[in-house]
């Protein structure tokens, strides 16, 4: 049973060329490698995009690219997260000194590096410094945290643009996916409701058994 070439033809259409060997043919794959930095590894990048591929299963080449950047735009927001964890632990010896001045005077700044450095000597002496103080740790990272007020809002701000990108791609794919639903089923209708022919080949090989 065949349906009529108008009704087939529309949906070969909404599928684009070539097309409908998707299902069995190799998927495409951006051209472009990945943008990593010092330190990253490819091989876990290449790892979330085929479980971002296999999670969202896309359909088509433009499916793909957007695969493509909500895994791109995953990597950016684990990346500046670390890099915010990162920037707290490299800034500690400033939130460290500031701390320490009181009761160190001259040598807080030496202090507070040698502290950074995990110096030996230095450390049991800092420590008696910060419990002459009543300090914790918590005093140290409220300092360091005020010290680098301003990139630690950069890159926040960095951090709430890269998830609403996030957010803008999943949608567009959402409604891609919706789009092509409903073009579907407006192609489809007429043929289910019999609006459009359809045929049964009867001929050669085709005959109906007695």
């Amino acid at each position: 049973m065949y349906m009529q070439q108008s009704g087939a033809s529309e949906i070969a259409e909404m599928h684009g060329p070539g097309n409908e060997n998707h299902a069995t043919s190799e998927p495409h794959r951006p051209a472009s490698p990945a943008t990593l930095i010092a330190g990253e590894s490819a091989a876990d990048y290449n790892e979330l995009l085929a479980r971002l591929a296999n999670a969202l299963a896309p359909a088509d080449v433009l499916e793909e690219f957007w695969v493509r950047d909500i895994a791109d735009l995953i990597w950016d927001v684990a990346r500046l997260r670390r890099l915010k964890a990162s920037l707290m632990a490299t800034a500690a010896r400033d939130g460290m000194k500031q701390v320490l001045q009181p009761v160190m005077e001259g040598n807080a700044e030496w202090y507070a590096h040698a502290w950074a450095r995990r110096q030996e000597d230095a450390l049991p002496k800092v420590e008696e410094a910060l419990g002459r103080l009543g300090a914790t740790m918590d005093h140290v990272s409220a300092r360091t945290f005020a010290a680098r007020i301003a990139d630690f809002e950069r890159i926040e701000r960095m951090l709430m643009m890269a998830e609403a990108r996030r957010a803008a791609a999943l949608a567009e794919l959402d409604r891609h996916r919706a789009n092509f639903s409903q073009r579907l089923r407006r192609v489809l209708a007429p043929i289910e409701n019999g609006a459009v022919g359809v045929s049964v080949p009867i001929g050669p090989g085709h005959g109906m058994a007695a």
